[in-house]
C-alpha cells in the first residue's frame, strides 16, 4: 500500500512491474500554507453552493458542490501533509464551524445544509466529522493514508455524482439504480488509483454503494446519516481485507 515516506513523498500503490508512483512535496511551501489552501478550497465550495442554491437550484444538487470541494480538500491533505494530525485538527475546526452555523446562523451555509434543508439533518456536520476517525484510524494509527483518502472520496466524489445522476434521471431526491451505478463506477476508479490489490478496493466500493443506498433521509435506515456510514463501512472492509490477506503492511 501507499503512504508518506520520510522524504515527504506520497507513494501510490505499486504498478504491474512493482514500481511506485509518487509526488514529491514542494520544499517552498510549508504545511501552514497547505492548511490555508485547504480552508480556502472548502470555504469556496460553501460560497459557490450558496450562490447556486440562491439561484433556485435544488438543494440536493447545490450541496454536491460542497461534496466535491470537500473531496478536493481531502486529496490535498493526503498529498501534502506529513501526518494525519493537522488534517484531523482542520476537520475538527470545520465541525465546530458547521455545527455553530447550523445552530445559530442556519442561513450561513444554506447551500450545503442549515436553512437549506431539514433542521433534523446534520449531514454537512457529519461530512466533516467522519474525517477525524477515518484519518485517525487508517492514517495516524495504521499508516494507510490512501485507504483513508479512498474511503472519504467514496462519499465526497462518489455520492456527488450519484446525486447529480439521480436528479437528471428521476428529477427528484430519491435513491435509484442509475445513481448507484454512477457511484459504483466512480468508486471503482478511486479504488483502482489508490487501493491495491484492486479487488479489495472494489469490495470497499460495493460496501460504499450499499451503505449509501441503505442510510440517509431517503434510505431504508433514516436514523443514520450516509455521510458517516459510507466512509466508515468502506474503510472497515478495506482495512479488514488487507489485514486478513497480509497486505496491511
Amino acid at each position: 500500500m501507499g503512504g508518506n515516506d520520510s522524504s515527504g513523498k506520497v507513494t501510490f500503490p505499486a504498478g504491474e512491474n512493482g514500481e511506485y508512483m509518487g509526488l514529491y512535496l514542494s520544499s517552498g511551501a510549508s504545511e501552514t500554507q497547505y492548511a490555508v489552501l485547504v480552508v480556502g478550497v472548502v470555504l469556496s465550495g460553501f460560497w459557490i453552493s450558496n450562490i447556486v442554491y440562491d439561484l433556485k437550484v435544488p438543494h440536493h444538487i447545490s450541496r454536491k458542490i460542497g461534496h466535491a470541494a470537500g473531496g478536493l480538500a481531502f486529496f490535498i491533505c493526503v498529498l501534502f501533509f506529513s501526518s494525519a494530525l493537522l488534517p484531523m485538527i482542520l476537520a475538527g475546526l470545520f465541525v465546530v464551524l458547521l455545527l455553530s452555523a447550523r445552530l445559530f446562523i442556519p442561513g450561513m451555509f444554506r447551500g450545503v445544509g442549515g436553512a437549506g434543508r431539514s433542521m433534523r439533518a446534520y449531514s454537512e456536520v457529519w461530512f466533516a466529522l467522519v474525517a477525524i476517525p477515518v484519518f485517525g484510524i487508517a492514517w495516524f494509527w495504521l499508516d494507510q493514508p490512501l485507504v483513508a483518502l479512498a474511503s472519504l472520496l467514496f462519499m465526497a466524489w462518489g455520492d456527488c455524482l450519484t446525486g447529480i445522476t439521480r436528479s437528471q434521471v428521476y428529477h427528484r431526491e430519491v435513491k435509484g439504480f442509475w445513481g448507484s451505478v454512477a457511484m459504483l463506477l466512480v468508486c471503482l476508479v478511486i479504488s483502482w488509483v489508490f487501493v491495491k490489490p484492486f479487488w479489495i478496493g472494489a469490495a470497499g466500493s460495493l460496501v460504499a454503494v450499499t451503505s449509501e443506498l441503505a442510510f440517509g433521509e431517503t434510505g431504508f435506515f433514516k436514523w443514520a446519516d450516509d455521510n458517516w456510514a459510507v466512509p466508515i463501512s468502506s474503510m472497515a472492509v478495506i482495512l479488514g481485507l488487507l489485514a486478513v490477506t497480509g497486505n496491511l503492511l
